[in-house]
């Protein structure tokens, strides 16, 4: 019986370990029927087939992201992107023609710039932005997200005035606010902002989906953050809207209406797969949960968002609900207090799973091997925490040695897999892989093992690994298509590859020419 698609000709990354490479790939139906060289899969070739000549270009399985917030991702390709903005007069004349597009009084919001692309060597302020929407409120994100730009007519709204301190940038002889604020200050301005309205949220979530495809991802795990999100998934499934698989994490406390809204939707691309606890917060804002003082701030630890009772409690219901159990965990104490639940619960868990678990030690690293508990990591959090919010300092020069130890887990025999975490970071696989190699000696794997973070896996973190994550026979036709082969191209050039096409179940979502 003929293929209904052949890819010929191309380099094939199976992430098989009893092939790891091809040069063809044959489809019948939605499953993956054989795996070879050119010539072998040439005699499945009939007349309806569908073949396709790469020239030489890799494959790949598709891309799996565990980790990504769909919904605010599709928020953010509404906003104005500044991120080629290389001037203060460029930032205005784009904002210019937002406001031309606006409604009189409507919020604007934008994301992208960088003082360090700008000219003028400084951050955009109130008085830049009010030259060119007096009217309209307007708010700018740095490409950090932890920095933004308000103009006056924001500020008025959000009730900022000189009286304002923490977060808060204010002219040295003046006494008045710039218009840019930092960390928790900007949420002043963002908890003023209208919600969209669910037609609006539902647009651009889809929008949002399409992007992700685009991107070479075939499976995703959408990190749920507001019950809005719940009915726009249910009307994503029931309108058979979704061009991709979802596999949905609740936080635990909204497991019930989670439950309600998604359980027993009969969707082949849906799964209510997993429900998450917050341990702790962010090394950022210094509230990850730590064992020993931070080093930049000797009087403050973190603390635990939850106790060890109240997670043991939250466990259970995921338990009881035949969900993953999740537990984001980012100080050391936190992964502590974390794997202290599972354990506790001996194997009542199928494959618990931490997220983040930054700060780690020889200890933890070990008992989280005993405990067969998986890791998620997001490559690109991990640089922005070197490269944007000072991790050194944060932690010190011993500690910072183990955060995201991912060489350290995996050498020890634990699952770790990979996310973006967009839209806080880029949700380009590729970006991830190459933040994941370009680590510091001790923890930089290969682009091998990088890859499979977001293949195999991620493919086993979900229970799938019987269906997906690897290019075999009897397994789902999700593919991607790579403009260069990762393993053969200098570090320097691996954030530069692009996806030239996207498969999923032998149908082509995706593609550039």
């Amino acid at each position: 019986m003929s293929a209904d698609l052949v890819l010929l000709e191309g380099n094939v990354l199976t992430m098989n370990p009893n092939q790891p490479s091809a040069q063809a790939v044959a489809v019948r139906g939605n499953k993956i029927v054989h795996v070879g060289a050119n010539e072998s899969v040439s005699e499945l070739i009939g007349k309806g087939t569908k073949v396709l000549r790469l020239g030489g270009k890799t494959v790949v399985p598709g891309f799996i992201d565990t980790h990504v917030h769909v919904t605010d991702y599709g928020r953010l390709l509404t906003w104005l992107n500044l991120e080629n903005a290389s001037s203060i007069k460029e930032i205005q004349r784009l904002l210019s023609e937002c406001v031309g597009q606006t409604g009189a009084g409507k919020w604007i919001l934008g994301r992208g710039w960088d003082e360090n692309r700008i000219t003028e060597n400084r951050a955009p302020t109130r008085f830049d932005l009010d030259a060119v929407s007096p009217q309209n409120p307007v708010v700018l994100y740095h490409q950090s997200g932890q920095v933004c730009v308000v103009n006056s007519k924001a500020l008025e709204v959000a009730g900022i005035g000189i009286q304002a301190d923490v977060g808060i940038e204010k002219n040295p002889e003046t006494g008045e606010p710039t218009g840019v604020l930092k960390d928790d200050a900007t949420n002043l301005v963002w908890n003023k902002i209208p919600q969209p309205t669910p037609d609006e949220l539902y647009d651009s979530t889809f929008m949002a989906l399409e992007k992700i495809v685009q991107a070479g991802i075939t499976s995703i795990h959408w990190v749920v953050l507001s019950e809005a999100e719940l009915p726009v998934i249910r009307k994503l499934a029931e309108q058979d809207a979704l061009p991709l698989r979802v596999y949905v994490i609740a936080p635990a406390n909204l497991l019930d209406a989670a439950l309600s809204a998604l359980k027993n939707l009969n969707n082949r691309f849906l799964k209510l797969g997993g429900a998450v606890i917050f341990a702790d917060g962010y090394l950022a804002s210094r509230t990850a949960a730590l064992t020993e003082p931070y080093s930049d701030a000797s009087e403050e630890q973190g603390k635990l968002l939850c106790s060890g009772k109240e997670m043991r409690v939250l466990a259970e219901k995921i338990r009881l609900a035949g969900l993953q159990l999740i537990i984001h965990a980012v100080g050391d104490r936190a992964v502590a207090e974390a794997l202290s639940v599972i354990e506790a619960a001996g194997s009542g868990f199928v494959r618990p799973r931490l997220e983040q678990a930054a700060v780690l030690n020889q200890q933890l690293v070990q008992r989280i091997k005993r405990a067969e508990v998986i890791v998620s990591v997001q490559p690109c959090v991990v640089a922005s925490e070197f490269s944007v919010w000072s991790a050194a300092s944060r932690l010190g020069e011993e500690r910072v040695k183990w955060l995201f130890p991912t060489r350290v887990l995996g050498e020890s025999g634990v699952v770790v897999a990979a996310g973006s975490d967009a839209p806080m970071e880029p949700l380009n696989p590729m970006l991830g892989v190459d933040a994941a190699v370009k680590r510091e000696a001790s923890q930089k794997i290969t682009v091998t093992d990088a890859l499979s973070m977001y293949t195999r896996a991620a493919a086993y973190v979900s229970g799938e690994e019987a269906v997906k994550g690897s290019i075999e026979v009897g397994k789902l036709a999700d593919l991607a298509v790579l403009s260069i082969n990762p393993v053969s191209v200098s570090s320097e050039k691996l954030g530069q590859i692009s996806v030239c096409l996207t498969v999923l179940e032998g149908r082509i979502v995706c593609s550039k020419s």
